[in-house]
């Protein structure tokens, strides 16, 4: 009989990290589960993190080489035998009842995209940490109760404010497909995923309790692409194309939203302020030459889409 629920970890190395993880799993108070690790022909193989245990809800595969990180997201969904999946990153913690919440959600929601919940960020040593992102988020405008983002407002709030912290979101496989996200993206396939969701008439339905502990650190990825401005720009291309999908099925209000995209620039600039401050004048200036010619509507890297009128 196969599980009502899969963590599978996306893993390339950070074995300490990889411990958190597996334990946080353990600990859920639902026990219908499977956990799969997944190793991208990491420098760090793990596999005795998981003989160790002796569990049979627990498995360990490792690539012969390196497919890159969306391919091996994509490979996390194959490997799972539930219905549901959520991709756990390998420096994040679920908290007790993750998947006990996110199972009820799923039943009063059997159709919907993906299940997300609230999130506590923290840092390296897995104390309270936050970013200026981070607090922007928490001032989206929500319902307080569980609720269904969906259309045009659902989208529209997605793109105003981007509150869903990707590895909490627990996918619907049924609904989403063998290969939801896409490889063309290097940061930008989560965004890139929720969006084309709802663009689908697909929902994302949200659970309104702090359930998954994000963890922020200068080694993770999504920092590192911040820095070389590579994730803002995929941002901007991504932004600009969802303006034009928005435009095409008539939904003004996420239009709106994509052309405007006051968080995406407000946090070009947070971040070229952060690395004038730090002394990394060349980022400066590559985030705010992008941020220029994104309000001028001009091409921003090269293979970008259609320029806004």
């Amino acid at each position: 009989m196969s599980p009502a629920i899969t963590f599978a970890i996306p893993y390339y190395r950070g074995r300490d990290y990889l411990v958190e993880a597996i334990e946080s799993v353990r600990a859920q108070s639902a026990d219908d589960w499977e956990l799969v690790v997944v190793d991208d022909a990491g420098p760090e193989q793990a596999d005795d993190l998981i003989s160790v245990y002796d569990d049979p809800r627990m498995r360990y595969v490792r690539h012969a080489q390196n497919v890159g990180m969306t391919r091996n997201w994509n490979a996390c969904l194959s490997l799972a035998r539930s219905p549901l999946v959520t991709l756990l990153h390998q420096d994040d913690r679920l908290l007790p009842r993750y998947a006990e919440r996110v199972l009820e959600a799923a039943r009063r929601y059997p159709g919907a995209a993906a299940y997300f919940t609230d999130v506590r960020v923290i840092g390296a040593a897995g104390d309270a940490g936050t970013s200026a992102a981070d607090l922007a988020k928490k001032l989206a405008r929500r319902p307080r109760h569980d609720y269904a983002l969906a259309g045009d407002a659902g989208l529209s709030a997605i793109l105003a404010n981007n509150y869903i912290y990707c590895p909490a979101l627990c996918l619907n496989r049924a609904v989403v497909g063998p290969n939801p996200f896409d490889p063309r993206w290097l940061m930008v396939q989560d965004l890139d995923f929720t969006t084309r969701q709802i663009l689908a008439d697909r929902a994302l339905v949200s659970v309104r309790e702090v359930l998954f502990e994000y963890r922020r650190h200068v080694g993770n990825q999504t920092e590192a692409y911040t820095l070389d401005s590579s994730r803002f720009r995929e941002e901007v291309e991504l932004y600009r194309s969802l303006a034009f999908a928005a435009h095409e099925r008539g939904w003004n209000r996420s239009e709106r939203s994509a052309r405007r995209r006051w968080m995406l620039r407000g946090h070009l600039v947070q971040k070229a302020l952060v690395d004038l401050v730090e002394r990394r004048g060349r980022g400066a200036r590559h985030k705010l030459a992008l941020l220029i010619a994104d309000l001028r509507g001009r091409p921003i890297a090269e293979g970008a889409s259609r320029r806004e009128g």
